[in-house]
């Protein structure tokens, strides 16, 4: 298993995490230009970040919501909200959701610390695989972490209920020496493994062939441009007779400068010369249509929607909006399955340490995740609809929804205007706020 996660596994997943940082694998490993006078521009585009960042944002940029079923403990939603907090577990969410669109997988940690607080942190799927059971349930029965160290791996491996050390050893010469062991409480592997999709595959892994082929036209472009720099001096006519030699051409050409005196051949005719420079021939449109169809085919299939595209910006309708980004409101819906099943799994975890310490109880089985997409909304569009259809709308609702002020802000200066007192402002303020933390 060693072996296989270090000579296939982290080699490809080296790869993906070089796509998302910018620096192209293929573009930067291929052998490019063979003649070393000409230009050999690399030029690399991070389409890879910009893909799981983007479909990263929409699907967990705003933070995720965990409620309760009807009839549950309710009070255990305040011990969730305090591990949230001690772990900042939006900022969390985020990154183990960016690992996931990036690798097709990623992982989470859960440990208690010397305070005795519930502590959740991300492990890199560079330095991380998970052992399954044979079973149809394929049940997570031991995590390896093998962070590389000065060139030496240091594995532990984590199992229902002992956290094994190794000594450490070089990658390519695997000894397993086993160099302590320790309990844990969890009564499962403190290990959680996101899914970005059924075949754990990142939001562009697929599509590489065309980042590496928009990659090579736009590097083709920038060496041709620069090699134009370099077009050919053509002079014609007889030479010999207006006194033009190879060094004097050259320098003529140094300064910028050319000189070329006609006169009389021995038959007594006048003497001709030109010059100019020889320029290739550059198909502007058909190597630009190339490339945007590239752009094109890449946004379509990581359907990631392409923003710049004329046609999109072209609908002003929100329905209509919502068609042409279709594509990846699938590729939600996809992921909030998997990272809902990670997320139940994060407090089951809990659920079992608390169980056993007999800390506050938490019914992960209980528990419901909200997702709430990253989309701009025309608010105000659905406020001036629904006053059109006949329905009401608060003074209290509009100003929230203002961006100028908030309800508080602007009741306060509407009484201090009708001259309520200081007391009488704070109490009916006052009053407001309850109403909505009661909401």
């Amino acid at each position: 298993m060693l072996a296989a996660f270090f000579d296939f596994q982290k080699r490809r997943l080296k790869i993906l995490a070089s796509y998302a940082q910018g620096d192209n694998f293929s573009i930067l490993s291929g052998n490019r230009r063979l003649d070393e006078e000409k230009a050999d521009y690399r030029v690399r585009h991070k389409w890879g970040g910009y893909i799981s960042s983007f479909a990263t944002s929409y699907v967990i940029g705003n933070p995720v919501t965990v409620g309760i079923l009807e009839g549950a403990d309710e009070s255990q939603l305040g011990t969730i909200k305090e591990i949230e907090w001690q772990n900042d577990i939006n900022a969390l969410n985020s990154d183990l959701a960016f690992d996931a669109s990036v690798y097709g997988r990623a992982y989470e940690y859960h440990f208690r610390d010397k305070d005795k607080v519930d502590r959740v942190v991300l492990i890199s799927p560079l330095e991380m695989f998970v052992i399954r059971d044979l079973t149809v349930e394929q049940n997570i029965i031991a995590a390896v972490h093998l962070p590389v160290y000065d060139n030496k791996v240091n594995v532990t491996v984590y199992t229902k209920d002992q956290v094994i050390t190794y000594k450490p050893f070089s990658h390519n010469a695997v000894r397993l020496v086993v160099e302590g062991a320790s309990k844990h409480s969890y009564n499962d592997v403190p290990v959680v493994e996101w899914w970005n999709n059924r075949f754990r595959m990142g939001d562009y892994e697929s599509e590489i062939s065309l980042i590496d082929a928009y990659d090579a036209g736009q590097s083709d472009t920038a060496n041709y441009m620069s090699d134009l720099n370099d077009a050919m001096l053509v002079i014609k006519g007889d030479l010999e007779a207006i006194g033009v030699d190879a060094t004097t051409a050259a320098k003529m050409k140094e300064a910028n400068t050319l000189l070329l005196q006609t006169g009389v051949s021995t038959t007594g005719q006048q003497t001709t010369a030109d010059a100019g420079y020889i320029y290739k021939q550059y198909d502007v449109k058909g190597t630009e249509a190339y490339k945007n169809r590239l752009a094109n085919d890449i946004h379509r299939f990581s359907r990631i929607p392409n923003l710049d595209d004329d046609r999109f910006n072209s609908t002003s309708s929100g329905i209509a909006l919502l068609y042409k980004m279709i594509g990846l409101e699938q590729v939600r819906k996809d992921k909030e399955t998997y990272f809902t099943k990670a997320l139940r799994r994060r407090y089951e975890l809990i659920s079992n340490i608390h169980k056993a310490i007999s800390a506050p109880v938490i019914e992960a089985n209980k528990l419901t995740f909200t997702f709430h997409p990253n989309i701009p909304q025309d608010v105000w569009t659905e406020i001036k609809a629904y006053i059109e259809a006949g329905g009401e709308i608060s003074q209290e609702t509009l100003m929230e929804n203002a961006s100028f002020t908030d309800y508080r802000t602007e009741q306060s200066r509407i009484l201090k205007q009708d001259g309520a007192s200081d007391g009488e402002i704070g109490q009916i303020v006052g009053e407001s706020d309850d109403r909505q933390a009661d909401n």
